[in-house]
């Protein structure tokens, strides 16, 4: 995605109208004739054939053992032709890698060449996104009089030298992934990195293309598991190949939750740093210090840590982050001591990982302040790229890292080295944001380090540290459960209405099977029986299948538990009793599915609500505030209640209708739109292609109503 080197798509306009509509009915053909899985589709799934991504794929077992299917049917046709595209562009790309596999380039200058164009590209997206942002604000502030709310900042595109138009999230993912390949080649084998680097022998129109040659291998890649399990099948119209989505839900769920989840994260470090900022008035000060300057001496570096005195804004800003990605449920599995850790545990590295990323934004911003006044791009490449290559000394780093966190320098140097990528299979450098380039140096990865997803890096983390995520779910019930009590108490109409069970609940109806259940609660006459999942955010294909098959399964379990109460009322009445609780036998029961993340939530799996705490929460609320932002500063200029009910008779009436389509959700359902993506050629011998999708950007909101009154009433 770097905005350097593919060529313009072959495609017109008017080619990619016409590819919309063929998109549409292919996609109602497939979608017609979708049968129960085949046996090839079942047994790529199950490993015992090697799909195109896997080391032992060759074209002529692929074919063999569709050969071997004695009755195929249409997923497995479709499977087979998707397996053999996808294995024809992956050596397409591999066949074009020169920099990563190139011998008369060290590893050391590889390293260093392929982090300044990633860090490069990143400062020129930065400064473009704050241009088109502040520009977008402006435009709001015109336009809407009565004020906009914070999602309608995320609305921004910035069309790149292939003629396309990515979203900044996608820029920067495509800038860390992309270069996640050639920096895993060059480590490969644990070279040695000493040595000056010889920048001035670095391709660096070569290298740019390998950058995007990367962000296309985890592109396509992504294309494989859409097919393998989300459905996707390959179409081929006039030699432009399409891939087409089955189960449109799959693919709108996820992008409706990747843009709720943007806009929560964004409205929480709001209201967060606005919380640490009084904390800080009051002298109140996180136990991590801030790293201030970065200085030398003679040869040697020397990161500055004050104590917590007038933080920077940034230094707040961390912090909201982190109270953000903290998950009460968490706490006790972060702060065990991890034997792959040497001891340490995953709270002490989230306090590393903040003194990284304040020396990593130091370095940053005195970066960006060259690259706006002092570098000059007319010149040689090889005189100023290296300038976007900022170095760590370990030393340094492990010295700030015992002063500001107070941990010793062993327990520091080792959780550097957890931090710096090595191109270890379990490794990524979304969590490693380190690259060594030296033996004694490291350079930070800015794409990666500088507003990550830290609630999915504290589960990455775990799983690299060997934290048994099964763990979580136990710690996730009970911390929803707690919700729900406390929901209940604060409730304005419904506290003296309703119960919850404060403990997992097993009902043993006479003659039937046991049933556990996770969450137990009743307003009125209702009986609300739910299966709480504690699930990793997928931020890939396969993540997402694996996120529906979980969700599937929970709906699937709640079901059978809510028939079991429905089927044995009596003994469900008696049950209740021993808590104290005198249940009328003519009770409804609703079932629904909690999760812990933001992906599926307000969509229905086997009919059942799937929604998350902030959902649940508000629905004892009774009513939604939204806010309308205008100025410079975001300042709310409007406060909008939307109610819910206004009696128990009508919270009991609305239940099913709000779980199933919450009414804080209208504005992302409203935004979910198509989108096709181009799939480029390598060469001019490869094929091109386009890929359906969906994008969300919320559209609406409840000031936009008033201001039609107000319009009205003007008039």
């Amino acid at each position: 995605m770097a905005d350097l080197t593919f060529k313009r798509m072959s495609l017109k306009r008017k080619k990619r109208k016409e590819s919309r509509k063929y998109l549409s009915l292919v996609c109602l053909i497939y979608v017609y004739l979708r049968v129960n899985m085949g046996d090839f589709l079942r047994r790529v799934r199950g490993d015992e054939i090697p799909g195109p991504l896997r080391r032992e794929f060759t074209k002529k077992k692929w074919n063999d053992e569709f050969k071997k299917c004695i009755d195929p049917d249409v997923e497995d046709l479709a499977l087979f032709k998707s397996g053999v595209l996808v294995s024809d562009k992956l050596k397409n790309i591999r066949n074009s890698l020169k920099l990563s596999n190139s011998s008369s380039l060290s590893a050391t200058t590889k390293l260093r060449a392929f982090v300044a164009m990633a860090n490069h590209e990143f400062i020129v997206n930065a400064k473009r996104t704050h241009e088109a942002m502040g520009k977008l604000a402006k435009e709001l502030q015109e336009r809407e009089v009565n004020g906009y709310g914070l999602e309608d900042l995320t609305n921004i595109k910035l069309k790149l030298k292939g003629g396309f138009a990515w979203g900044p999230n996608e820029i920067v993912e495509g800038l860390v992934d992309g270069m996640e390949i050639p920096i895993r080649f060059a480590l490969q084998g644990s070279p040695v990195l000493s040595g000056a680097p010889k920048m001035n022998l670095v391709a660096w129109k070569e290298m740019a293309h390998e950058l995007n040659l990367g962000t296309l291998y985890r592109m396509i890649e992504d294309i494989w598991n859409d097919c393998l399990w989300n459905g996707y099948v390959s179409a081929d119209e006039a030699g432009v190949i399409l891939f087409l989505p089955t189960d449109l839900d799959v693919v709108k769920s996820y992008s409706l939750g990747l843009a709720r989840r943007n806009s929560l994260s964004g409205t929480f470090n709001i209201l967060s740093a606005k919380y640490y900022r009084e904390l800080y008035d009051k002298g109140i000060f996180p136990n991590i210090r801030e790293v201030k300057s970065i200085e030398r001496k003679g040869k040697h570096q020397v990161i500055k840590v004050s104590k917590n005195e007038n933080p920077s804004d940034a230094y707040q800003d961390l912090m909201a982050m982190w109270a953000f990605a903290s998950e009460p449920y968490y706490t006790e599995l972060l702060n065990e001591a991890q034997p792959k850790l040497a001891g340490l545990n995953l709270s002490l590295l989230t306090r590393v990982w903040t003194v990284i990323s304040q020396t990593s934004q130091i370095l940053l911003r005195k970066l960006t302040e060259k690259h706006n006044s002092a570098i000059n791009p007319d010149a040689l490449p090889h005189a100023w790229f290296p300038e976007y290559v900022p170095v760590i000394q370990v030393t340094a780093l492990v010295d700030a890292l015992s002063v500001a966190t107070g941990i010793n320098r062993i327990e520091a140097a080792r959780a550097v080295e957890f931090f710096t990528y090595r191109g270890a299979g379990d490794q990524e450098i979304w969590a490693q944001p380190l690259i060594p380039v030296g033996n004694v140096s490291v350079a930070p990865y800015f794409p990666a380090i500088v507003s990550p997803n830290l609630r999915r890096l504290i589960d990455v983390w775990m799983k690299q540290a060997g934290v048994d995520l099964g763990r979580r779910g136990p710690e996730f019930e009970a911390h929803i459960r707690a919700s729900v009590s406390e929901s209940i108490k604060t409730s304005p109409l419904l506290a003296n209405f309703s119960k919850s069970l404060s403990d997992d609940y097993t009902f043993k109806p006479v003659g039937s099977r046991s049933e556990q259940i996770d969450l137990l609660f009743f307003i009125g006459k209702t009986v609300f029986v739910a299966e709480a999942k504690c699930i990793l955010e997928p931020v890939d294909s396969k993540g997402v299948a694996m996120h529906r098959k979980t969700v599937n399964g929970a709906a699937i379990q709640v079901l059978r538990k809510a028939r079991s109460i429905e089927e044995n009322r009596s003994d469900f009445v008696d049950s209740m009793r021993k808590f104290g609780w005198d249940i009328s036998a003519n009770f409804e029961v609703i079932s629904l599915v909690i999760t812990s993340s933001s992906s599926h939530v307000g969509f229905e799996s086997q009919g059942v609500p799937v929604i998350d705490e902030l959902i649940l929460g508000r629905f004892f609320d009774g009513c939604i505030e939204n806010v309308a932002l205008a100025g410079d500063g975001l300042k709310v200029v409007k406060k909008i209640n939307t109610i819910f009910y206004s009696t128990v008779e009508e919270a009991e009436k609305i239940a099913t209708q709000y779980f199933k389509s919450p009414p804080q959700l209208e504005r992302f359902f409203k935004g979910v739109q198509p989108r096709i993506v181009p799939i480029y050629p390598v060469d001019k011998d490869d094929w091109e292609g386009l890929i359906s999708s969906f994008e969300c950007f919320p559209l609406g909101g409840p000031w936009e109503d008033d201001a039609k009154s107000d319009l009205a009433e003007a008039v």
